[in-house]
Order: structure tokens, then sequence, then C-alpha cells
């Protein structure tokens, strides 16, 4: 049985990095790419690699690109049994990257994730039940998400959610969310999930916390990240580096922190490990290093932090 059920979206992402600064409004001079993307497609493929027992539920297409994404993870050996399959097209992001890797700005579509209703969820219950994590983004539907943290709540399983983006997060600015063991945003995505921009990071992650969510885990972007959890919070800068693409280094932190965490690592060295992972997807074009082993992984720890 999953020791990890990761629920949410498989996506083509298109990336564009632009050869010289972005100009709204007009053509800029990129060169693209093309991959297999969505944030758990992300997390749940890193887990697999870490060798973690993981079983990815998510909704495919019927076109050529799911077909390309099912042949992928066919190869890897990842598990995606209980997956849907419904007669749509494949969800695409597509982002444009400034000459220095940082994100200018992107778009998703995606029509499929709305299919993980809280019926659907049901039908799977037998292999959440078995899951020691659920880790699940906000592509899915709010109801879908109340019917996750309420079955979380009841049946006392750990239950992370990834905000995705800014317009996203906010499908948690209403929810109850007693049953929640981490959220993962950002510093834009805390202040959407609770509608609020006046506020410290510190007093909104005590709201957060107020409302029934373990621990909230904020990215800070080149100043590190910060845990809180409702006493003494984690705080971890980072090492300067030049990035090459900024794709998927938060999916490979949380990654490596559930991989950090069921390895029963310290609760700094759990955010060091996200950390040196993050740090290593930046200097790659791609969101999945698809060379990650468990002992390169530790050997990353070495690599950013040598205290």
């Amino acid at each position: 049985m999953p020791s990890v059920v990761c629920l949410g979206a498989v996506l083509i992402d298109e990336i564009f990095f632009c050869q010289e600064e972005v100009i709204t409004a007009t053509s800029n001079p990129a060169i693209s790419k093309k991959n297999i993307g969505g944030v758990m497609s992300n997390i749940a493929r890193h887990l697999f690699l870490l060798e973690i027992d993981v079983e990815f539920i998510t909704v495919f297409g019927s076109d050529t690109d799911a077909d390309f994404i099912k042949k992928n993870l066919l190869e890897t050996g990842l598990s995606f049994q209980h997956s849907l399959q419904i007669d749509e097209p494949t969800g695409k992001y597509c982002a444009f990257h400034q000459p220095d890797g940082s994100l200018f700005t992107a778009a998703c579509s995606d029509t499929l994730s709305k299919m993980i209703t809280a019926d659907f969820l049901q039908t799977r219950i037998d292999v959440l039940k078995n899951a020691e994590i659920i880790v699940a983004d906000t592509n899915l539907e709010i109801e879908a998400l109340e019917w996750l943290i309420n079955f979380a709540f009841t049946e006392n399983k750990k239950l992370m959610i990834e905000p995705v983006s800014v317009a996203k997060a906010r499908k948690l600015s209403a929810l109850d969310l007693n049953g929640v063991f981490m959220i993962t945003p950002n510093q834009d995505e805390i202040y959407s999930i609770q509608n609020d921009v006046e506020n410290k990071l510190d007093n909104l992650s005590m709201m957060l916390i107020n409302r029934g969510v373990k621990q909230v885990w904020i990215s800070l972007g080149e100043k590190g990240s910060i845990i809180y959890n409702g006493s003494n919070p984690i705080q971890l800068g980072v090492p300067k580096i030049t990035i090459k693409d900024a794709t998927g280094a938060g999916d490979a932190a949380l990654a490596a922190w559930i991989f950090a965490y069921l390895n029963q690592f310290s609760a700094i060295d759990c955010l060091k490990i996200a950390h040196s992972f993050a740090l290593e997807i930046l200097h790659k074009e791609g969101a999945v290093d698809k060379s990650i082993t468990k002992e390169k992984l530790s050997s990353l720890l070495t690599k950013y932090y040598h205290d």
C-alpha cells in the first residue's frame, strides 16, 4: 500500500525562455521547451524516484498528449492505476521566463481536474485510507478539497495542500481547515488564502493555524522559507545561486521534505534537504530531475549546507 497518495493535475508544460528582457504587448524572441508537468505530477514523480511508495491519482485526457504522458509514466514505473480518463484535451501550463530564469508570467488551461469530485474520491477511499500522507493541489475543485479535509480529520491522515497559484489559492479562503497537516504557500498565495494583504506573515500564519492547519510552510524566494507551527517557527535561508529555470522548484522542495519527514530527519534537516533539492532544480531546465536518487538527495545536504 502507498505511503503517499498524490492527488491533482498532470499537464503539458510549454516553457518559453525569453532571450531578452520581456517586453509586454509585443512578440519576444525565445527558446521553448516542452515537458510533462503539473504540480502533483512533479511531486509524485520525484517521490517515486526517491523510492517512496506513492500512488498518483489524476485525470487524463484522450489526446496524443495524454498518450505521451501515460507512456512516460508507465516507463518510469509510477503507479497511476486509480486515475481517470475522459474525452477532453490534456491541460497545458504555458510559462514565460526572463533571461535570468525567473518567471515573468504563466497561464494554465485545465478542464480535467474538475472531474476529481467528492463522489470520485469516495470510490478511491480504500487507497486513501491506506496512505500515511495525502498530498493535494488546488487544481481540485472546492468541494473535493473540502471532502479531503474532512476525510483527513476523520481518519487522522496527514493532508498537505499545495496552493499552486494566487488565483487557485483563493479556494481555501472560506474552508474549514481543521484536518490539514500542512499548507505550502508563497507570500502572495498566503495573502490570497486569507484575503488580506495588510497583515504580516506571522500573523497570517497564526490565523491559518487558528483555522486548524498544523503547519504553514511559506516560501520566501531568495530568502529561503519559514515553517510556522504555532510555537517555534523554523526559518532557513538559502545560498545565492544563478537560476537557469524556476519551473518546479517548489514542487521539488515539497517532495524532498516529504522524503525527509518519512525518513525521520529532524525538523531543520527536513527544511535543509527541501531547500537543497529546490536549489538543484533551479540549476536545471525542467521541473523533474530524472537522475535523482535518495543517495544523491542526501548528498545535496552537504553541498548547500556545510555546517
